[in-house]
Formats: structure tokens, sequence, C-alpha cells
């Protein structure tokens, strides 16, 4: 007894001579004067279909020897459909027996291959129990059935799905019964989940047992209901590591399956037009297709292909560079210590080096600079932020941080390491943003005599403490810039337009603040007078102020006697504030520093309703927002247009560029230069790459965009 016969296939009940007309595996047969060998098809004269068809007197895939057959076949080839071998014209039957006589390739069946593959379909459903060896010959007819299948090109794409449909059926109807074992499918070969998945899918799902992640794998891999990305296709391997590890830390053992619905039906329309459609139920419910499994799993492996956009972008622009160090540093953290490079071996080991001691460590990027770009003293913006995503996924921060409005390390220059676990921020916080402002502020003027002073740097450290608003993660990355910016030499480049939002009763406490942190050594030299007037510059107040401010702090706001700063003639020379009456007013200091809190409080209130009325789609979100102007000193309108354009698509070719730089009245290769002179200086990277097509840096557009 066969196979189907064992798991109680309800198959049709075969009539007529079935055993006799079927020509076995190895058996060499002469039909119309050609030697056939191999065997596996049909040859009598009767052999009736088991459906019944008013049109179909006779089984379609039955050589019937007593049909005329031309003793050579024609040059042109048969027509597409082929109804059956009956209905040949003996040209055809001839060059179908030509073809069972040679080596049987698809790619030479044509529509042929239908008659063959019917005989096939009819012995595995109806004949199996008349075969001598039953198990054997399933054996033999599933393995011809997969070397056709091999064979099949682009161009037999339709073959190939017939076997793979029939083949599918029969492994589904085998794994219900239990008479062969499951293996997760990681192919889709049909318009909708493979039977083995939904069979697997609905046995855990009867057990109560939770999907392992092979077979959640296995329907993300095969369903047409996962909507898989572009990273998923040019990353295979590192989307299936990635989705079994998110999987795992998602769902534990496993997702639990829903048990009510419908049930698993085995459902097969056959291709022999003598053969009914096969349809039988399951007692298994139909999971695989359950709203709460697709839901999970599709979302789950849609998150996947977000955390590799960047790494499939970086293969999609350099598909030779599969395994180098900027590669793997666009990988999800899961999969680092799987890559393969040995410059990330190498900055492992710099970074264990560097972060030796107690946290955090100051270093200098020198060697982090030559590892990612040998030769090179600084790293672009791009580059030294795609380095702190790396750093990142490694558990480490770094500070200055071009995401939270740093510069780019500089080989030499100073830098702060950090731990930095899951809860460190991407990009700052109004809270964070504000509270790093006036930090930059403070630590310029305790900085203006040349150094920080261990008094200076305590109460920038209690700034930083007193800071009650940042998120999870903040407060480590708050402590590491407080150390760079004391080992740095804090600058107020882009400081002004950072305070513009700011109302006069801010810009007056900030005020304040300063110049507590000047006097917070018992001492305001002319150098950090200089750079207080600056700073009250930088506020749009009055620059002679700072004297009456620092008189205030230091002898008292209701005091009238004036204490000296400087003497006239003697700029250079330094004068202490004396400890009482003529000297520092600790307890007036104090208060100003216990009012850096509330200055941070009121910065962030300001930096948030700057980000809401920043957001487009905050203000209007069912419009569609234009472009912002390109923010880029000293390009004309007409190179502005240009940059907005070119931001619109990411290639263009040479062409294209010519029209559109035609349009504004601009030369191409010169206008090219001019922006990218610009992006350089907004962004230390170039809008534009290549020649002829010419990328576009996305990311660089829309920084200069923003």
């Amino acid at each position: 007894m066969g196979l189907l016969d064992r798991v109680r296939q309800a198959a049709p009940t075969a009539r007529g001579s079935e055993a006799s007309c079927w020509v076995p595996a190895g058996e060499t047969v002469e039909v119309a004067g050609r030697r056939i060998s191999g065997g596996l098809f049909y040859l009598g004269s009767d052999l009736p279909p088991i459906a019944e068809a008013y049109w179909l007197e006779v089984e379609p895939a039955l050589i019937d020897p007593s049909l005329a057959v031309a003793a050579q076949a024609p040059r042109q080839p048969v027509d597409d459909f082929v109804l059956s071998y009956a209905t040949l014209p003996p040209g055809d039957r001839a060059a179908y027996l030509d073809w069972l006589a040679g080596e049987r390739r698809i790619a030479e069946a044509g529509p042929f291959f239908n008659l063959y593959f019917c005989g096939l379909e009819r012995r595995l459903i109806v004949g199996q129990r008349f075969a001598a060896d039953p198990d054997a010959e399933w054996r033999t007819i599933l393995s011809e059935l997969g070397r056709l299948r091999a064979e099949a090109s682009e161009e037999q794409y339709a073959h190939e799905y017939t076997i793979s449909r029939f083949i599918a059926f029969l492994e589904g109807l085998a794994i219900s019964h239990g008479a062969i074992a499951l293996e997760p499918p990681r192919e889709r070969t049909d318009w909708e989940t493979p039977l083995a998945v939904r069979l697997q899918f609905g046995r855990l799902a009867e057990a109560a047992e939770p999907l392992p992640a092979e077979w959640a794998l296995s329907w993300v891999l095969t369903s047409t209901e996962s909507y898989l990305r572009t990273p998923a296709e040019r990353c295979p391997e590192e989307f299936e590591q990635l989705f079994e590890v998110r999987y795992r830390e998602r769902f534990g053992e496993g997702l639990q399956l829903p048990t009510g619905g419908p049930k698993v039906s085995l459902r097969y329309q056959t291709t022999n037009h003598g053969l009914p459609t096969i349809s039988q139920e399951t007692d298994l419910p139909d999971a695989a297709d359950a709203t709460q499994a697709v839901e999970a799993l599709r979302g789950l492996a849609l998150e996947c292909c977000s955390e590799l956009d960047a790494y499939s972008r970086w293969l999609g622009r350099n598909p030779d560079d599969r395994g180098s160090f900027k590669a793997a540093a666009l990988l999800p953290a899961p999969l680092l210590e799987h890559a393969d490079s040995p410059q990330l071996t190498a900055f492992r080991a710099l970074l264990a080096s560097a972060s030796a001691g107690e946290p955090p460590w100051a270093i200098d990027p020198a060697e982090m600079i030559e590892l990612w770009s040998p030769g090179e003293p600084k790293l672009s913006k791009k580059e030294a932020t795609v380095l702190a995503q790396l750093l990142g996924r490694l558990g480490f921060g770094i500070e200055p941080d071009p995401r939270f409005g740093g510069p780019s390390p500089t080989a030499g220059s100073p830098a702060v390491l950090f731990e930095a676990g899951e809860e460190d921020p991407k990009s700052p916080s109004p809270a964070f943003e504000s509270a790093t402002l006036l930090l930059h502020l403070l630590a310029a003027v305790a900085a203006g005599d040349g150094s920080i002073s261990a008094e200076e740097e305590e109460h920038l450290e209690r700034h930083m403490a007193e800071v009650v608003d940042l998120y999870p993660g903040e407060r480590e990355r708050m402590r590491a810039h407080t150390q760079w910016l004391t080992r740095s030499k804090p600058k107020f480049a882009g400081l002004r337009k950072k305070l513009e939002p700011l109302g006069d009763e801010q810009r007056r406490t900030i005020a304040h603040n300063v110049v507590a942190i000047a006097a917070a050594d018992g001492e305001v030299p002319p150098e950090e007078v200089k750079v207080l007037t600056k700073i009250f510059e930088l506020l749009g107040l009055d620059p002679e102020s700072v004297y009456s401010e620092v008189h205030a702090i230091t002898v008292g706001e209701s005091d009238d006697e004036p204490v000296v700063v400087r003497d006239a003639g003697e700029a250079a020379a330094r004068h202490a504030i004396p400890a009482e009456k003529k000297g520092l007013n600790r307890a007036t200091v104090e208060e100003r520093i216990e009012e850096t809190a509330l200055v941070s409080s009121l910065l962030a209130e300001i930096f948030d309703d700057r980000d809401a009325e920043d957001d487009p789609a905050a203000a209007t979100p069912d419009r569609e927002q234009e472009p912002a102007e390109p923010d880029c000193a000293g390009l004309s309108q007409a190179h502005r247009d240009l940059a907005r354009e070119l931001a619109k698509q990411e290639t263009w070719s040479r062409l294209e560029l010519e029209s559109l730089a035609s349009r504004l009245g601009l030369l191409v290769d010169g206008a090219l230069e001019a922006v990218n002179d610009a992006a350089f200086e907004a962004c230390d990277a170039p809008l534009t790459e290549g020649e002829d097509p010419i990328e576009i840096d996305t990311e660089v557009a829309k920084e200069m965009l923003r």
C-alpha cells in the first residue's frame, strides 16, 4: 500500500487497466519506431479519466500506440495549449515521443511538459496502490519532479510553479498525518502561506506550545502577509540573524498562537483534467493566518528591516564592501559580535584600553579617526555620526557628539568616553539641549582666565546635577559633556541663534548665573570680565552692566559701597575679591547658582515651543509641506533652488542634471561645486558624489534643508 493510502488520503478509485498501462522507471519500450527508456509514463489504449467530463474520454497523459505518429517532428513548435496526447496531430506526437526518448530536459519540453507532468500526477494520486514497491516508486517520482524543478530557469517559471505546488501539497498531506517530519521552509513559492507552515502553526496552537523562532522566521520568509522590504532581500543572512535575536528578546520561548477560527484545509487543483480537485479538511486551527500572529510577526519583521536600513543602503551603494569596518559600523548591535573586520577588532581593543578606570574617560580620538579614515585628522559630520552610532552599539557614548550639537572629533583635541546603556538617547531632549547651552556659557566664563578652577568645576557639576528633567540615560552624557567642556576651550560660535528665543527676563537670569560662576573661585580677573562682556553682548544686554553685576554679587545688592574690579592703567593685573564686606558675597553666589536649575527649566520650555513651531507636521498635519529653504549662507537663490531640487531624489543622470541646471540658468560643474562647498560648510560633507550618475547624500540634504 502506498504512502497516500497509509495517510488515509481519500483518492478516487482507479478504473480500467491502471496497473497494466503504467511503464515503471527503468523499463524500455518501443513506440512508433522509437526506443524510450526510463519509463514513468502511461502507455496503452484502455485508461479512462477519473473525473467525469463529457469532453474527455481517455486519460490525457496516456500514450496510445494505435494513434498515428509522423516519421519526423515538425520544425514549428506545437501550440502552447495541449489538451491530451490523443488530440495532438501526428507531427506533435512525434515531437513528444522524441522528447521522452531523449534526456527529458525541461527547457526543451515546452507545452509537452504538462502531458508528462499529468502522468506523474495521476500515478502519485491514484496509481500508487498498484505499484510493486509503492514507497520506492514514490521516491523515484518525487526525485524526477525535483530534477525538473531544479533545471527550470526563469523562462520555465510556470512549470516550476506547477511542480512546487504539487510537491507542497504532497508534503502537507503527509505532514498532516505525521508520516514525515516537518522542516521550516525558507523560500516563498506560492501566493499563499505554505501548507507546511500552516500545518505546523496549527499543531503548535492545538498543543498550546509556543512558536519557536525558526518557524516564526519561516512564516516571515514565505508568507505573502509579511511584506518584507529591501533590507531583507539585499542582506538576507543579517536579516534572519537579527529577526531570531529580536524574536527571542520580545517573545522569550515563543509567541502563543490563537486556537479559534477556521481549520487548515488541504486543497489541490490538479493539472490533469482527468483528475478531480482534491480537498481534505484537518482538525488543526489555521493560526498562521490569524490576525494576532500576522500583526506580531509582520511588525517585528518590519522593525528588523528598519534596523538594517542604513546597512542595506550602504551595500546598495558599495556592493563589494560587505565585511568592511564602515559596513560593520552600520550593523545593529546583536550582529556586531559576528562581524568579521580587523579594524573592528582593533577598535574593540582600543575601547577596552581607553575605558580602564572610573568613567568617564578622557581620550584623544586620534586612534579612532585613524582606524576609520587612515591619514585624516578629522571626521566629517556624517562619518562622526556613524562612528558615534557604532560606539553606542558597543556600549559607549562620546562627547563631543555631532548628534547632540557638538563638533566632529579631531585628532589632538579632547574627547570623553562614557558608559552608555540601552537608555542612552540618540538625539537631545529640550531639557538636555537647554542645560548644555547654559553649561557652555558657564564653562566659557569659567575658562576665561585660561583655566577652570576646582571651585568652578564643582559649580558646573552642581548645575548638571540640578537639571531634573533629563530623560533616562541623559545624565551620564551630561556628565561627560561637562568633563569635555572643562578640558576644551568653549567657543561662542552658533550660540547667538540658540539664544534668540529668550525673553528679557530669561536673558537677565542667565546673566546673573554666569556672573556667579565667574565669581565662584573668589576672583573675577580681567580675562573673565572680557568673556562676561562678550556673553552679555550675545544676550543682547548692555556690556557695561557686567561691572554692576559683579559688584552686586561680591558685596550684596543692597550694599552701596563700590568694589574695585580693575584699576585704571593696570588692566592686566588680577584683583582678588575680598571675602567679607569688600569681597565675595557667598550667599549671593549660592543663590545665583541655585537659580541655574530654574534657568534650565525655562530654557527647556523654550526649546519645546521652538520644536513645535519648527515641526510643520505639528502645525498643519493634513497639508503636505514644501521643503524648507536650504540653510546655506552665500548661495544665490538659483543655487538654493538647485539644492532643493537635488534633494528630491537619490540619483540623477548627467543629462537630467544638465536640464535642471539649464532651467535655473546655471552651469552644471560650477553649480555643483558651489552647492558642495555650502554642504561642507554646513555638514562637513558633500551633497553630491559621482559624475554620471550623480548620487545625492540624503543625510546631508536633510541637514542642509532643515
